[in-house]
C-alpha cells in the first residue's frame, strides 16, 4: 500500500523535474521489494512450498523494479544537465521513459497471470483475486505491446490505473493473513 501511495504522488509531482516526486517513486520501488517478497511468501505456501509459480512472480516482479529504476536513470541526468542538454537529447531521454514504463507492464503481466494461475486454485488465496489478476495480466500484456510500438497511446495506459487497487488488495490480505497461524513443517 505504502508503494501505491509513494509512486502514485511521487509521479504527481512530476519526475524528474522535482526531486522530493523522484524520491517518493524510487522510495515506492524499495516497498514495491517488501510487498514482493510478502506475496512470494503466500504464493509458495499455497502452492504448497515447492511450486515454481511463485518464483516466477518474485522474479517478474524483480524484472518491473529493475526497468523502472533503470527508466529514471536517464531521466536523472537530464535534471542534472538541465542547463545544458540539448534539447533532442532531452526529448530521447523522455522518450526512453516512456517505453520502459510500457516495458515494464510485460513482467508485470506474467506476475499477474502466475498470481491468478495461483489464486484461482485451491490453496489459500481470494480466488476472486485472482479472477481480477487474470484480466490486469491480460491488459497488461495488451497494452505493454501496443505502448511499447506507439508510445502516445493513451488506452495502453489503462491497466496501470487499476494496478494499484489490486496491490492495496492484495496487501489488505496477506496483512490479514499474517498474524493466522501456521501449519509447522515436519520431517519424514
Amino acid at each position: 500500500m505504502v508503494y501505491v501511495a509513494l509512486v502514485y504522488v511521487g509521479s504527481g509531482l512530476g519526475v524528474p523535474g522535482s526531486a522530493i516526486g523522484t524520491l517518493l517513486v524510487l522510495l515506492g520501488f524499495l516497498f514495491f521489494l517488501v510487498f514482493l517478497g510478502s506475496l512470494w511468501s503466500a504464493m509458495r505456501r499455497a502452492e504448497g512450498g515447492d511450486g515454481w509459480l511463485s518464483a516466477a512472480a518474485f522474479g517478474a516482479g524483480l524484472m518491473s523494479i529493475t526497468i523502472g529504476l533503470g527508466s529514471l536513470a536517464p531521466l536523472l541526468v537530464a535534471r542534472y544537465r538541465a542547463g545544458g542538454l540539448d534539447p533532442q537529447l532531452a526529448e530521447a531521454f523522455h522518450d526512453i521513459e516512456e517505453a520502459s514504463f510500457f516495458l515494464a507492464f510485460l513482467p508485470l503481466a506474467v506476475l499477474l497471470a502466475v498470481f491468478a494461475i495461483v489464486a484461482i486454485r485451491p490453496g489459500g488465496l481470494p480466488r476472486w483475486l485472482g479472477w481480477v489478476g487474470a484480466v490486469l495480466s491480460a491488459a497488461f500484456l495488451i497494452g505493454g505491446l501496443v505502448g511499447s510500438f506507439n508510445l502516445a497511446s493513451e488506452w495502453a495506459q489503462v491497466p496501470n490505473l487499476v494496478y494499484p487497487i489490486w496491490v492495496i488488495a492484495t496487501s489488505v490480505v496477506l496483512i490479514r493473513r499474517a498474524g493466522e497461524p501456521r501449519a509447522l513443517a515436519t520431517e519424514e
